[in-house]
């Protein structure tokens, strides 16, 4: 498998919105493009649109890319999905990416919707989008299509079928992501004719208070360990009970968690792991050591996912503006 990026070129930034706020992203967004970030990208759960939030940013900033990361596919037919994803490509000149997703087992019985088994099901719908693409006469470039993936079925399809991959914040771990994931992506990959795109998301929290960032950080971990398909990330590593306890928690809490409680579960040494947790000093040295890293393993782009769990508008918008400021590649070049 091969990068599409040029070796002596510094990996991509960029910066993703994973909050149901709406109003304050799109002043975020603008920050964003200022601070040279490469590419922001859009979240969706139930009462979001991935698509519609990525349409109002791309109509309100001049350079950076947009996509959604990720939108669901069992929400949109294909043909309604490419219709969407081809208005948002021209109206905002080019600069549009599909980021789709099949949700876990749970998200989908919210929405009342089957895919199933999902991996066939994600490349017969990117099969499908093409084709839509394809017959479109006013859309001369079709935006690329990149897919969610965690674990290694999800991951060779996807490898096989989109322009890129989206490596859920969880893959980061080194045993999960040097096991499973980049093999995965590169037994995908291995006939593919043009170079696989891999963005991986991070967890971010930043702030002077260097124990509330870890608070909130270890109580954006517990949500997604509490999804049973998501434990397989801890398996070979040190802290492979972690998953077990923080579900047996959720379930003991009749499923309407405190987070920040159920973060307390969570140790440090997994915090450092698969998070950039800290105060803005800290967290630029340690997105360094991650870029290399990442870069060293194929990973194109380093995407921050701002912690959102339990947290209000006000402390969100926070913790982005510290994420910009401290990360976004104008600033990093001008303290290197």
């Amino acid at each position: 498998m091969t990068a599409r990026t040029d070796p002596g070129r510094r990996m991509r930034r960029g910066i993703v919105f994973a909050t149901d706020a709406l109003e304050p992203i799109l002043d975020l967004a603008a920050q964003a493009d200022r601070a040279g970030f490469d590419r922001v990208w859009t979240t969706e759960y139930l009462h979001r649109d991935a698509v519609a939030r990525a349409l109002a940013i791309a109509m309100r900033t001049e350079r950076i890319g947009v996509g959604t990361g990720i939108a669901y596919a069992f929400s949109r037919l294909p043909l309604a999905m490419a219709a969407l994803a081809a208005d948002v490509q021209r109206l905002s000149g080019g600069r549009f990416t599909l980021g789709v997703s099949s949700g876990t087992r749970g998200v989908r019985r919210w929405y009342g919707a089957e895919f199933d088994p999902p991996a066939p099901a994600m490349a017969q719908y990117v099969t499908a989008l093409r084709e839509a693409f394809a017959r479109d006469p006013a859309l001369a470039t079709p935006p690329p299509i990149h897919a969610a993936v965690l674990n290694p079925i999800m991951t060779r399809t996807v490898a096989a079928t989109c322009d890129g991959a989206l490596l859920h914040p969880l893959a980061v771990g080194r045993v999960h992501l040097e096991r499973r994931v980049m093999p995965a992506l590169r037994r995908g990959a291995q006939d593919r004719a043009i170079p696989l795109e891999v963005v991986a998301w991070c967890i971010t929290s930043i702030d002077p208070d260097e124990e509330l960032a870890r608070r909130r950080a270890r109580a954006q971990l517990a949500f997604y360990l509490s999804t049973p398909s998501y434990r397989t990330v801890a398996e070979g590593t040190a802290w492979e009970e972690v998953p077990a306890l923080v579900r047996e928690a959720f379930e003991g809490s009749d499923r309407r968690p405190e987070w920040s409680r159920l973060g307390e579960i969570v140790p440090d040494a997994l915090v450092d792991e698969l998070t950039l947790t800290g105060t803005p000093e800290s967290v630029r040295d340690r997105a360094a050591e991650l870029s290399a890293r990442l870069a060293a393993a194929g990973v194109t782009e380093l995407v921050f996912q701002t912690v959102g769990v339990d947290l209000g508008a006000d402390e969100l918008t926070a913790n982005c503006t510290q994420i910009i400021d401290a990360l976004g590649p104008a600033t990093t070049a001008r303290t290197a």
